[in-house]
């Protein structure tokens, strides 16, 4: 475990210690939960839009899939 010291505005920091505050009852080390938390939630999310954005650059490509050749939905299920 490490430290870190950073600045915070002071609305900041008001909100950051009503979060710690409400979640944790004020117990020595909330800040530091609050502040854990938040990290593992946007590193999640930074994660996913990733693998998002990777999915719809491999649906922009498209796929070969290929040679088939169908005129309609019909001619595949023998549907006339």
């Amino acid at each position: 475990m490490g430290n870190v010291t950073i600045t915070l505005e002071n609305e900041d920091e008001e909100t950051l210690r009503s979060i710690a505050g409400s979640k944790y009852n004020n117990k020595k080390g909330s800040l530091a939960k609050v502040v854990g938390e938040s990290i593992r939630l946007l590193s999640s999310k930074t994660g996913k839009n990733k693998a998002m954005k990777r999915q719809f650059k491999w649906m922009d490509q498209g796929f070969n899939l290929g040679k088939i050749k169908v005129k309609n939905r019909g001619e595949i299920y023998d549907r006339k």
